[in-house]
């Protein structure tokens, strides 16, 4: 399991943006000390109250300079073509590639929001087609030394990407997926999936990982096979001493979660191609409860209820979890990443080196005593069996000297 530290930024009223990015800074680094595999922030324009990242291509090569193990994930990058046009994606891409020596993966989407996708016209009939176009150019820029594309919204001629990644065949590329459809095709494409994220519950986040590995397998992949799934933790993580206190933080994302179903449902009623958020408008947000422990968006409690809440994902054969840390003061979110990296992480990157209370490795030594004398006992007898026929040799061969010949 690969843990991902995921933030917009979020900026509270009276707060300013410079020193929620330098908050930002000092998080990551700390992600990076205690074991956190990737941290990813998403491109969001124009958004008001949730997220203030808009140039994560800008933030994350600060951060490559500051860190050295750590890997950096756009999650994601959206593909209109108004947004982003996909060769210069890949450009950014690459050069990101070589300034964090092979630490950038690539996650991509088609827009959630109707602020952004009308502040750059945009129309949500056609961020599908272009995230799908976008994403073959990418490929192709990225795979081949002279590459071209002719389709409804790219004709590019015979051309030559600079400059040239540094990871083999290619930085990593996810795909954001909110139904059964886009997993189907994130899986048919040899793509990661990024999973979740609607508050659906742990019963659709199975039926999606199901449906990704049924079609992974039964594809025929034009490029090098990339996969992975990968949920998203949209509602939050936080850890703390206790759980009381843990949940009694959380409780204050759910404003953040409600401007973001807002989002959904005004874009489901905008185009077919975003039909499968209306279903979020049948979630009752006020329900604490659901949202904790069943939504899968949440992984909130002590360090012993978060390994609870991550083994559920382990069980369903996922590969990486990304969960928002965000929302909640500067300094809660440090204790909530400190707290997780030093006493959640290790319970699944190496067992072992957990150190353990005297009463439970005492109860394991009693426990185990049954067994070992048993084998004691047995070896015994047979030492004693092994003794008495070596002695019974020895006799034989002293009444008949040619037998030990």
């Amino acid at each position: 399991m690969r843990f991902i530290l995921f933030s917009e930024g979020e900026t509270h009223p009276g707060h300013t943006h410079a020193q929620r990015y330098r908050e930002l800074i000092d998080e990551v680094i700390l992600a990076e000390k205690v074991g956190f595999d990737a941290f990813g922030c998403s491109e969001q324009h124009v958004a008001i109250g949730t997220a203030a990242t808009s140039a994560p291509e800008v933030i994350f090569p600060y951060l490559m300079a500051l860190t050295s193990r750590i890997q950096f994930i756009h999650l994601i990058t959206p593909l209109p073509l108004r947004i982003n046009h996909a060769l210069r994606v890949a450009e950014r891409l690459a050069t990101e590639d070589i300034l964090s020596n092979g630490r950038v993966a690539l996650g991509v989407g088609r827009g959630n929001t109707t602020l952004a996708l009308r502040a750059f016209e945009v129309s949500p009939e056609e961020t599908k087609s272009q995230q799908m176009e976008g994403i073959e150019v990418i490929r192709r820029a990225l795979s081949n030394d002279i590459f071209s594309f002719v389709g409804e919204h790219y004709k590019i001629p015979p051309r030559s990407l600079v400059p040239k990644h540094v990871q083999q065949p290619y930085p990593p590329i996810l795909m954001a997926t909110g139904s059964m459809d886009s997993v189907a095709a994130a899986a048919r494409m040899g793509i990661g999936a990024m999973m979740g994220g609607g508050y659906g519950g742990f019963g659709s986040l199975q039926r999606m990982a199901d449906l990704y590995d049924k079609e992974l397998a039964s594809a025929e992949h034009v490029y090098p096979v990339q996969a992975q799934k990968v949920a998203v933790v949209s509602g939050g993580m936080h850890c703390a001493e206790t759980t009381e206190e843990a949940e009694r933080w959380a409780t204050t994302l759910t404003d953040s979660v409600l401007l973001s179903i807002d989002a959904y449902e005004r874009l489901s009623k905008l185009s077919a191609d975003y039909g499968s958020m209306e279903k979020v408008g049948n979630i009752d947000f006020r329900n604490q409860r659901y949202l904790f422990d069943e939504s899968a968006s949440f992984i909130v409690g002590d360090p012993k209820a978060c390994i609870a809440q991550v083994q559920r994902f382990v069980d369903m054969g996922l590969d990486a979890i990304a969960m928002r840390v965000d929302g909640l003061p500067h300094r809660e979110l440090m204790k909530s990443i400190e707290l997780f990296g030093n006493y959640v992480i290790p319970t699944f990157k190496n067992p072992r080196s957990i150190v353990r209370r005297s009463e439970e490795i005492l109860a394991d030594i009693r426990a185990a005593r049954p067994a070992h004398y048993a084998e004691v006992e047995a070896y015994q007898r047979a030492a004693v069996k092994t003794d008495k026929a070596a002695t019974k040799k020895a006799d034989e061969s002293v009444r008949d000297p040619a037998a030990s010949a």
